[in-house]
């Protein structure tokens, strides 16, 4: 399913024998506090793409773009950043140059909060054709209160211990994931408080006024169980949208 994995004729018979879609990853290079690596938003792209891409079927995953738009994490060595401008260029050029060799659809999937803006002025630069073949999941918002409601229903925790950017849900998922890259040792509490707020002031004043270890919430208690709680709740709202873009689809084209 990994389409970097493939060959170009390996790939041609599978595109000849029924429809396939891709879905293109969107990660980020930045900090995630003193505990979690600079790729973590990368990482949890790629899972939540292979986990989607294995339950939706008929579907592949192509290599993530690695860097998305970080401004507001630049104060923290490590961090590479792209314009929105930038960013949405890359992700044209790439869906525009897939879709032309017979995938059904596209899908564009991200780890990163911060790419969602270029994601969806993304399908302003698409023609009609084009767009009707494509899904952004860019409603940050959405995933962000999916994972908050696994932690509240399930789990039995506050939404603002359990924060966002490098707290408890990504370091929990790291740790289902790739738990040889998380230091748990070094894991800190950070800013704690409502995330529409923390998320204004993050776009306005950039990380470092925020929260100065680079953290939104408090990672120390995080599991790998929980890391899978969260994940799934990501991965159906990827499924359930490939499966509606499906179904719209078989309708445009029905007699």
């Amino acid at each position: 399913m990994r389409l970097g994995e493939m060959s170009w004729t390996a790939l041609g018979e599978q595109l000849k024998q029924g429809p396939l879609d891709v879905i293109v990853p969107l990660g980020a290079l930045e900090q995630h506090g003193p505990h979690l690596p600079l790729d973590t938003d990368a990482l949890i792209a790629e899972a939540v793409s292979d986990r989607a891409a294995q339950t939706a079927g008929e579907c592949m995953v192509a290599p993530i773009i690695p860097v998305g738009a970080s401004h507001h994490h630049l104060a923290f060595p490590g961090t590479a950043s792209l314009s929105d401008g930038t960013l949405r260029s890359v992700m044209v050029e790439v869906i525009q140059t897939l879709l032309s060799h017979g995938f059904r659809g596209a899908y564009l999937v991200t780890g990163h909060a911060g790419n969602v803006g270029a994601m969806a002025a993304v399908m302003a630069e698409l023609d009609p054709t084009e767009r009707s073949r494509v899904v952004s999941f860019d409603d940050w918002p959405a995933q962000r209160d999916a994972v908050h409601r696994v932690a509240e229903d399930q789990l039995g925790l506050d939404r603002e211990l359990v924060g966002t950017h490098g707290g408890h849900f990504e370091t929990s998922i790291m740790l289902a994931i790739a738990p040889d890259r998380v230091d748990m040792a070094s894991a800190v509490a950070g800013h704690i408080g409502p995330a529409a707020s923390a998320s204004a002031k993050l776009r306005s004043e950039g990380m470092a006024a925020l929260s100065p270890v680079g953290i939104i919430g408090d990672p120390r208690q995080a599991t790998a169980d929980a890391g899978e709680s969260y994940l799934d709740a990501l991965v159906d709202l990827v499924v359930e949208g490939i499966e509606a873009h499906r179904h719209r689809s078989m309708q445009r084209v029905a007699p």
